[in-house]
């Protein structure tokens, strides 16, 4: 790949956004790393600029409508556009329908449905106008899963799954393509600022993560290789894979088998 194709990583200051940084500069493109802390965003600016291309820390509350697009207007007069954008940014939280407040929702919502929102619109214009360039959400397998305990992060996923389906249809045939990743538990920071109404679904969260045996770098490389490929729906894991075919093809023993999974995670 050519060094001067330029992405954008919102939430590019830790985790998954930060491997995904490295991933591309890696592969010698100029990366934009956005984070609603800027120290973590220049933190890992100062981390590949190993790589020897140029990188930009910039600062974004993607839950806020004129944060987003004063990073649409720095990106813009740094590079004059955009070749992809990955909405990344996201927050963690638990609870159920019954039992997660309302401030909670409001709080889930805005930062990780309407924050992909945000990105869609404000740069799925500057790709048009160039006819070509990809967009890259961010979403989880808990907005596939169908789990206890994860209702509004779950329904904000969901919801950033089908806004990347219809903006895929929005913008067929017009050479900006649109990918959607659904990673499961991966060893991340993610629950970091977790909100939940009772401790049960953030002790469920860690249990989940500590089993995990991907790290960042590995969901980066496989989200890499999907969005180099044009894939639409990236499941990063073979478990991931296995799992959304067993729901689409078995929905009731694929719902059994999971709630005696839960059970039996929840006993130990």
């Amino acid at each position: 790949m050519e060094s001067s194709q330029r992405v954008l990583i919102t939430g590019a200051g830790s985790g998954l956004g930060r491997a995904l940084a490295f991933r591309y500069a890696e592969s010698g493109w100029r990366v934009a790393c956005a984070d609603i802390r800027l120290d973590r965003a220049q933190e890992t600016v100062e981390l590949i600029t190993g790589f020897g291309i140029g990188a930009m820390a910039l600062q974004v509350d993607v839950g806020n409508d004129e944060s987003f697009e004063d990073l649409r207007d720095q990106v813009l007069a740094a590079w004059e556009g955009v070749d992809l954008v990955i909405n990344n940014a996201g927050v963690s939280g638990g609870g159920s329908v019954l039992t997660a407040s309302l401030s909670d929702w409001h709080w889930m919502l805005n930062i990780n449905l309407l924050g992909v929102v945000r990105g869609c619109r404000l740069f799925g214009p500057i790709l048009l106008e160039q006819g070509a360039g990809q967009i890259v959400n961010i979403a989880s397998f808990a907005a596939l899963a169908g789990g206890p305990n994860m209702a509004s992060y779950a329904a904000a996923k969901a919801g950033v799954v089908t806004v990347s389906e219809g903006l895929r249809a929005d913008l067929h045939g017009s050479g900006v393509k649109v990918s959607v990743v659904c990673p499961s538990f991966f060893q991340t920071n993610l629950l970091e600022g977790f909100r939940a109404p009772d401790p049960s679904s953030l002790n469920m969260a860690k249990k989940l993560m500590r089993s995990a045996s991907e790290s960042p770098a590995d969901i980066a490389e496989a989200i890499f290789r999907g969005v180099a490929r044009g894939e639409f729906l990236i499941l990063p894991t073979s478990q991931v894979r296995n799992a959304w075919r067993f729901k689409r093809w078995f929905p009731d023993l694929y719902f059994r088998k999971l709630m005696q999974l839960v059970r039996a995670k929840e006993s130990r």
